[in-house]
């Protein structure tokens, strides 16, 4: 076995590239990607895990934990991922810590772990830097898959930015873009919540480590915690834009049902005075009893319109009063 001096030791990869396995000083770091039985198969002959522990590393229930078993710690976090603009997915990022070796298990299309699996692998600077035990490995491991949140959370406000831009604009409605970022602050409080309360525990890790950790892991904490309280001020300041857009497009609706009934009002008596003037009954000014020719052969027409158009400027006062528009 190679000593930390002598840079990395031997690296193995599966025909498939589904198992890698990258070997420095007395410490192995294997990573599995897109798990399928038979890998936790092989997991449990080598390394004699508990199958309900390999179980879960297949499970599509998304479950967080921390499990101490004596002489491993079983490790299931969730990591939000930014598949499209917009788009915010839930990855699963499963380890087996043990003494003197790490074993990460996720899917290929999260790339983060993946991305420093390789760096490791063909870097030994970084081999050196990540690689000075299991517990380290896996500190840096999730402080990578951690800070990748933030970027996440930059592109959230962004958008909350560009809501609040049009949001007191009474002429057009945010509705739709206010529904997608609470939608993505939904799932961000979804996986961070469960990190909030089982990160702590990776502390007790630090039993299979020589240095002592509190510092990073206390950071570590730290910075789930700031995570934490952003999503929920964002979460508040979603809900402001909601019912600001809530206000604004129920003020317009209102102001244009207002506009059409008065419209509706005003036409009342012409439409009363031209329906009865339709049906076919004798009427002063008709064509049985005769029109009326104070003014004219127009006079009847004169007398229809002014017995519609009075009321309506009536109505149309009073409403100027009352403060109707």
């Amino acid at each position: 076995m190679a000593s930390p001096s002598q840079g990395s030791g031997p690296m193995s990869d599966t025909e498939d590239g589904k198992v890698r396995s990258l070997k420095y000083g007395e410490m192995t770091w294997t990573d599995i990607l897109d798990p399928t039985q038979t890998e936790m198969a092989m997991l449990e002959r080598q390394y004699h895990f508990h199958p309900l522990d390999l179980e879960s590393c297949l499970s599509e229930r998304q479950l967080t934990k921390v499990e101490d078993h004596e002489d491993h710690f079983f490790i299931s976090l969730h990591f939000p991922d930014q598949v499209d603009p917009g788009v915010i997915v839930s990855r699963q990022v499963s380890m087996f810590l043990g003494k003197d070796y790490l074993v990460t298990i996720h899917l290929s299309s999260f790339k983060t772990p993946s991305a420093i699996f390789q760096s490791c692998k063909d870097d030994e600077k970084q081999r050196i830097a990540f690689m000075k035990s299991p517990t380290y490995l896996a500190y840096r491991i999730i402080d990578k898959l951690v800070d990748g949140i933030f970027s996440i959370l930059d592109d959230v406000q962004d958008s909350l930015d560009s809501i609040e831009a049009v949001v007191f604009d009474e002429k057009r409605s945010s509705a739709g873009a206010i529904n997608s970022v609470r939608r993505q602050i939904a799932i961000l409080r979804r996986i961070v919540y469960p990190m909030v309360l089982f990160l702590p525990d990776l502390t007790r890790t630090q039993k299979f480590g020589k240095e002592d950790l509190t510092i990073y892991f206390s950071d570590l904490d730290h910075k789930v915690g700031k995570v934490s309280r952003t999503i929920e001020d964002m979460k508040d300041t979603v809900e402001i834009y909601k019912d600001t857009d809530f206000v604004i497009s129920s003020d317009r609706t209102n102001s244009v049902l207002s506009i059409l009934t008065i419209l509706f009002t005003l036409t009342i008596p012409a439409t009363v005075i031209s329906s009865i003037y339709g049906m076919n009954v004798p009427l002063p000014g008709g064509i049985v009893t005769g029109p009326l020719e104070f003014f004219g052969p127009y006079t009847s027409l004169l007398f229809i319109f002014a017995a519609m158009l009075i009321p309506a400027a009536l109505m149309a006062l009073y409403f100027k009063r009352v403060g109707w528009f």
